[in-house]
């Protein structure tokens, strides 16, 4: 059994949510014994795609009538395409159009939440589907002393200090972000990518007015640096499929704040690995909550740290490998 991982723009996507997800992939599958290309020329049974593209749907169709098995990983809906880019929302109701022409062309359909399966059924997806998740690859997030005090004393930081990554979206909550940040006297981070030619006005506005103790950082080497050198992980993120980023900071045993989203049922669990919140209000109570309470912080973390473990990328590629092995069977 050979599989080929492709993900179309791969080099643009690196920095993404996808991008993580297709290396995590890689890694999942080899640590569990399972041969794969990202070579379209070589010889294998199942192609494995990652994003809707022309060139993914072209490939889609012509290795079917070749004989191969097609899996599509449904990344993206049009929920999580919605307050994204400029114009997003207008473009919203055809793009879900699309995707789900696009994950029909598929044998098997793959998304990293029951959530996510739920709505491409609503949607009118009508082949298999199976959540699995994106996994996190815990041999390279984890605690490290050494890359604490690195990243700290790079930005100056002497206090409890809150963390976010993503991009820079009003889906992703920075504008709740950024209004709890005013509020306190120490440094709160995001760390994601600014898209200037295609970003919304509202984001024009918020980084107009932006609070001078937030430090918007677009890029990092070693994001592994940002996480440990942080205190907690604030996520205000309005909608989610999963979340990788909150698997990576949960590896690295921080403590998670986030709101109370579908696609976190099931594995972060208030109050104990994770605090929930329903509206910006309780985002804010529970932050404060987390900030004053060492022990807590602590407590929270260390069960997330747990929680991370569920979904290493050797139990990952255990479930693609059963998975793989029942496509081809069939």
């Amino acid at each position: 059994m050979k599989v080929c991982l492709y993900l179309e723009l791969e080099e643009q996507l690196s920095v993404s949510g996808i991008g993580s997800a297709i290396r995590n992939q890689r890694k999942s599958l080899k640590l569990n014994n399972i041969e794969y290309t990202s070579n379209l020329e070589d010889d294998f049974d199942i192609l494995h795609l990652n994003i809707m593209g022309f060139k993914s749907l072209y490939l889609a169709r012509k290795m079917r009538k070749a004989g191969k098995k097609i899996i599509i990983h449904a990344h993206s809906t049009a929920e999580d395409f919605r307050n994204s880019f400029r114009f997003s929302n207008i473009i919203a109701p055809y793009f879900g159009r699309c995707l789900t022409f696009y994950y029909n062309q598929a044998d098997l359909i793959l998304c990293p939440s029951e959530y996510t399966k739920k709505i491409l059924k609503a949607q009118g997806v009508n082949k298999p589907i199976k959540a699995v998740s994106n996994g996190v690859d815990t041999d390279k997030f984890m605690c490290s002393e050494e890359k604490r005090e690195k990243f700290r004393k790079k930005y100056n930081l002497d206090k409890t200090t809150p963390l976010s990554v993503g991009h820079l979206f009003i889906r992703k909550g920075v504008d709740s972000f950024m209004d709890i940040a005013v509020k306190h006297p120490q440094t709160f981070i995001w760390v994601g990518r600014r898209y200037k030619k295609l970003e919304s006005k509202r984001i024009q506005q918020l980084l107009l007015k932006k609070p001078d103790n937030v430090l918007l950082i677009s890029y990092i080497d070693d994001i592994v640096e940002a996480y440990c050198g942080s205190d907690l992980f604030f996520f205000p993120s309005r909608c989610e499929n999963q979340g990788i980023v909150l698997l990576e900071a949960a590896a690295c045993g921080k403590p998670i704040l986030c709101r109370d989203l579908p696609a976190y049922e099931g594995w972060l669990v208030d109050g104990v690995n994770c605090l929930k919140a329903k509206d910006e209000t309780e985002l804010e109570s529970k932050l404060n909550t987390l900030l004053e309470d060492d022990k807590l912080r602590e407590e929270i973390g260390l069960n997330a740290l747990k929680m991370s473990e569920a979904h290493s990328l050797l139990n990952v590629g255990a479930k693609l490998k059963s998975i793989y092995k029942d496509l081809i069977e069939s």
